[in-house]
């Protein structure tokens, strides 16, 4: 009987959340498409910083997509806000992966925020190219392709095929180390990101 109520109770709570979201959707879609429009009439600065508030309403809100801060890292930098718009951009890159879009506006705005004309990648993205090349998604794809790889090259030793199962064992080992720990770390970065202040400082 009490089994039978907590099963309600949980069903009530489902429906009730599934609802919540379907009354959330429309509002973020209206939103979306208020800063598309804003964006695409922007004329001068103003009207770009007033794009890019609209888009950062989505970002406050929750929503979390590459589209999202590549628009609002672009409407940032043609509004003259080249830190936040290189803040943007990176939280699109993580999402997008090496996007030439992405890749292009970024190094602008690291240009334009440190006042010098051309800007190159820093040492780090040079050495960990594939971090940034690959989404988020595909990183962690890789890395669960070499757990199961990992738990393969045991079945094999267990099954008496020691030779294969140890050739195959060490680099699965390196991927999954390798690409977890990437997929940990943008983790991290998107967290810290989403609990810092987004908008530039007052009075610039």
């Amino acid at each position: 009987m009490i089994i039978r109520q907590y099963r309600k109770i949980g069903m009530l709570l489902m429906l009730l959340a599934a609802g919540a979201a379907r009354a959330v959707m429309p509002e973020r879609v209206f939103i979306w498409q208020q800063a598309n429009a804003q964006a695409a009439a922007a004329a001068n600065s103003n009207d770009w910083r007033r794009a890019a508030l609209t888009y950062q309403q989505l970002a406050d809100a929750g929503v979390r997509n590459g589209p999202l801060f590549y628009n609002l890292g672009t409407a940032w930098l043609q509004a003259g806000e080249y830190a936040a718009a290189a803040a943007a951009l990176q939280r699109a890159e993580c999402y997008l992966g090496g996007q030439p879009d992405v890749a292009r506006n970024l190094k602008i705005a690291w240009a334009r925020r440190d006042g010098r004309e051309n800007a190159e990648w820093p040492w780090q993205r040079l050495v960990f190219a594939w971090h940034f090349k690959l989404s988020v998604f595909r990183r962690l794809q890789i890395a669960a392709g070499a757990f199961l790889g990992i738990w393969l090259a045991l079945a094999l030793m267990r099954l008496g095929w020691l030779r294969a199962g140890r050739t195959m064992l060490l680099p699965l080992l390196l991927v999954w180390v390798v690409f977890t720990s990437s997929y940990l770390a943008t983790l991290h970065q998107e967290h810290q990101a989403g609990h810092q202040p987004q908008l530039p400082v007052a009075g610039r």
